[in-house]
């Protein structure tokens, strides 16, 4: 008897693991043409995404800012606990795998009933003590409990990729946010310089006004001159409080703190980025939000297999090795040893369609994850066409506003001569004083945006790249 249980049970080992879960063949990915596509030159080198790609920029400021947000940032903690949750599921999973073995003691004291019809009119008194280890394992014969074991698994990937995406938004809007800021500190400081000469201008104007060599209109003109360069300090500074709120809200920090740091406020914008011409084929496999969406998918899939076993019988062994005895003395001696072993097979007979329906759950929610995932693998290419198109304009825009802004100043120089030999008059003066504060602030600007477009193309490639 003893061998025929045995070689039941090794049936049962050798039947577990079979696997209901369909295989993932007709799910997009990420090709090496598509990437070639977009203007890269492909290479099938290793390569590992530069977790701290802000440090690209050489900013010490800027590095400091990034993490302060991750270390305080609410929305980071939730996506850790949500990582602490997610493993803490799979390891309920994986402890379905192996068998329970439950400890178990007990003392019992019973008298029988003198009206019981088998006591013949008389009751009995007696005692039962029971000691035993029960150990009882679900065979896994159609892959139930591997297949959720693996969609767990696949569910805590998930939930640390999506961390990962979480962390990289969080780190691109602090950086974009900072770039932002100091652009706006760098067109504050032209306005007030300019501010500071057509002042200085002014006073000058007005002397030559009340001495006669020059006119009211030039004075009035220059007048209006100032006071619009007022009206765009006005406007900066505004922009500088709305810029300082958003940032501060990413660091979790008093707005009023961060106007004060001296470190932001003597900060200036980097350099570029310089966009290598070779990257991985497998780098947009590896952004984390594609990550995520993918392990989402894996994890859905697995749970078909799951759902799946329900209909087909469930094997389970259980065994019983203990003591039992009705004085507690005797308890632990050889004859009052106990123990057995046995086996339960449990078949879906009918649930009235219970079954299928949880089936074709599952198999829906597969559906839709593998939507997403190919809907994130396209907007993966989306976003890193973009970056790349605008930066191509934005290096051009950036080249030119350096340009502009040296023949202004140039032009600028000129009309003064010009006028101050009466050769034109002061209306050309006050046209090239205009020009030049705005070439100055689009130059700025377009550093600005140059800058934010690097940010855009860090992200969109998943947060960096190898340097050779």
């Amino acid at each position: 008897m003893g061998n025929k249980f045995l070689c039941f049970a090794l049936l049962a080992f050798v039947l577990g693991g079979c696997s209901l879960t369909p295989k993932l063949d007709d799910v997009k990915s990420v090709k090496s043409a598509d990437i070639q596509a977009l203007g890269f030159n492909v290479t099938e080198k290793n390569s590992t995404i530069n977790r701290e790609w802000w440090k690209e920029y050489n900013d010490e400021v800027l590095n400091s800012l990034v993490d302060e947000a991750l270390k305080n940032n609410k929305d980071i903690e939730i996506a850790l606990l949500n990582i602490s949750l997610s493993r803490a599921s799979l390891a309920v999973k994986e402890a379905d795998l192996y068998p329970s073995l439950l400890g178990q003691g007990g003392a019992v004291r019973t008298q029988t009933s003198k009206e019981a019809y088998t006591s013949g009119g008389r009751s009995s008194l007696f005692n039962d003590f029971s000691l035993s280890a029960i150990l009882n394992y679900e065979v896994d014969l159609w892959g139930r409990v591997s297949s959720s074991n693996e969609a767990a698994r696949a569910a805590l990937l998930s939930s640390e990729a999506s961390a990962d995406a979480v962390k990289l938004s969080l780190a691109s809007s602090v950086v974009d946010s900072y770039f932002a800021l100091v652009s706006l500190k760098e067109q504050l400081a032209i306005t007030e310089d300019t501010i500071a000469t057509r002042e200085k201008t002014l006073e000058l104007t007005k002397i030559r006004f009340e001495e006669g060599a020059d006119r009211e209109s030039t004075m009035v003109q220059q007048q209006s001159l100032l006071t619009s360069a007022k009206i765009t300090k006005n406007n900066i500074e505004q922009q500088i409080a709305v810029a300082s709120s958003a940032l501060g809200i990413l660091l979790g920090r008093d707005v009023k703190d961060l106007l004060a740091d001296k470190s932001i406020e003597l900060a200036v914008l980097p350099n570029d980025i310089v966009v290598p011409s070779d990257i991985p084929s497998s780098i947009l496999a590896n952004r984390p939000d594609v990550e995520a969406s993918f392990q989402q998918l894996v994890s859905s899939n697995e749970l078909i297999g799951a759902a799946r076993a329900a209909y087909f019988p469930s094997l389970s062994l259980s065994g019983l090795l203990g003591f039992n005895s009705a004085d507690v003395g005797d308890l632990l001696t050889s004859n009052a040893g106990t123990w057995n072993i046995g086996a339960k097979l449990a078949a879906p007979l009918i649930d009235f369609g219970r079954t299928s329906a949880n089936v074709d759950i599952v198999k829906i929610q597969k559906d839709i994850n593998a939507v997403n995932y190919e809907k994130t693998v396209l907007n993966a290419f989306r976003e890193v066409y973009n970056a790349l198109s605008s930066r191509t304009l934005l290096e051009l825009n950036h080249k030119n506003a350096l340009d502009y802004e040296a023949a202004i100043a140039r032009t600028l120089e000129l009309v003064q001569y010009e006028y101050e030999a009466g050769n034109i008059n002061f209306l050309s003066v006050l046209d090239a004083e205009r020009s030049l504060l705005g070439a100055k602030l689009a130059r700025v600007q377009t550093h600005q945006s140059l800058l934010s477009s690097g940010v855009s193309l860090f992200k969109a490639l998943g947060g960096g790249w190898q340097k050779e």
